[in-house]
């Protein structure tokens, strides 16, 4: 028998099952996310005619997503206060450019958790489905529309870079369940 006409355990996740929540920003309003990615450096010895290599330093990468601009939402709006919020202000004197700042403190805080949400199996997508809550999430980059086109009459989309220190990788119907070095004990 294949294992696609066994009767259990056969659902796959999909890439369009998901919700990526980060503070104040609607669910509905993303429209693309990139998962985590964890990078592990390496260091190399050689000895004769012979390489060995041995793990080093683990990196995890950053995220992007987009989001589209919600007027009724003021997404660009929030997206530039939480930069400010961040420690930035325009340069437009000498006391606001030394007083402009950004630490990472209130980077994090400008911007808030973050989590996406790849959902599981059954009609709402609450059958094991998987979290990547980022830790210490702070934006990286804003890009906004690259250009404004009178033929282009696509929705207006904003994309955001966010950089974090490690993620916990949550798992079960609660998510409840952290992996043992990913956020469990």
């Amino acid at each position: 028998m294949a294992f696609w006409s066994a009767p259990n355990n056969t659902e796959a996740r999909r890439n369009f099952k998901f919700l990526v929540d980060v503070n104040n920003i609607p669910v509905w309003i993303v429209k693309k996310v990139n998962l985590p990615t964890i990078e592990v450096g390496q260091a190399e010895h050689k000895f004769l005619n012979h390489t060995f290599y041995f793990p080093g330093s683990v990196k995890f990468n950053e995220v992007s997503f987009t989001i589209v601009d919600s007027i009724d939402n003021k997404t660009s709006t929030k997206l530039i206060e939480r930069f400010v919020g961040s420690g930035y202000n325009t340069p437009d004197t000498e006391t606001a450019a030394s007083e402009a700042l950004l630490t990472k403190e209130a980077s994090v805080a400008a911007l808030g958790s973050m989590q996406i949400r790849h959902l599981g199996s059954e009609e709402n997508g609450q059958d094991r489905p998987v979290t990547y809550r980022l830790m210490n999430p702070w934006i990286k980059k804003i890009e906004f529309p690259q250009g404004l086109d009178y033929t282009n009459d696509e929705l207006s989309e904003t994309t955001i870079t966010v950089q974090y220190d490690f993620f916990h990788f949550l798992s079960g119907n609660n998510g409840d369940n952290a992996v043992a070095g990913f956020g469990g004990s």
